[in-house]
Order: C-alpha cells, then structure tokens, then sequence
C-alpha cells in the first residue's frame, strides 16, 4: 500500500465512502449555501423526495450533515419538518479538486 493511502485517516475515507451516492455531494453543496429540509432539497435539486430523504438521513446517521431544527410542516400543521445543515464545510472545494483532476492529462507511462 502506498505511503500516501496509509496516511489517509479513517474519518476522511469514511467521508469519502458516504459520497458513493450520486446525489449526496449535490445535497452537500446546496446545504453549504443554507440549511434545508428534505422537501425543500428534492424540490431545488429536481430529485424524488424519497431519494433525497433516504441520502440525507444516511448522511446524518453517518455525521455528515446534522438536524439543526424541527418546525411544524406548513402543508401538514401536525407533522414535523425537519432542516438540516452541512457539519463540515468546504465541499465545493473538494467538487473543484475531483474537476481538476479530471482534467488533466493522463499519464498512460505510469499505468502498469
């Protein structure tokens, strides 16, 4: 194992794992602009609720995002709304690095 792969912790190869999802990076970016409740996320990313609830769920059970508050449900007065906020931030940072690397060239000599 490389040296680089030996020095990478735990807690930053368990964030990368949460992202295998396709729309859990997406969630992340929007929840750095502001906080939003999974009606609200669906709804701005054009994803089905169930979809977008299901990976922000997972994504607080994991510690990725957290519950900031609970309000009443405007449609429904009785349930709960939950809003949930990003816990670490600087993903877009992490989207801008991924693109870069995309970009460039490869090196098809070091590919053995």
């Amino acid at each position: 194992m490389s040296e680089f792969v030996n020095g990478l912790s735990d807690e930053a190869a368990a964030l990368l794992a949460e992202l295998r999802h396709p729309v859990r990076l997406p969630i992340l970016l929007a929840l750095e602009e502001r906080p939003r409740s999974p009606t609200e996320m669906a709804e701005d990313l054009g994803e089905p609720f169930d979809r977008v609830n299901h990976a922000m769920r997972a994504m607080a059970a994991a510690g990725l995002i957290a519950l900031v508050r609970e309000e009443p449900a405007i449609a429904a007065p009785n349930l709960m709304r939950r809003i949930y906020a990003v816990r670490y931030q600087g993903w877009q940072r992490l989207v801008e690095a991924l693109e870069a690397i995309a970009d460039a060239p490869v090196d098809d000599a070091g590919a053995r």
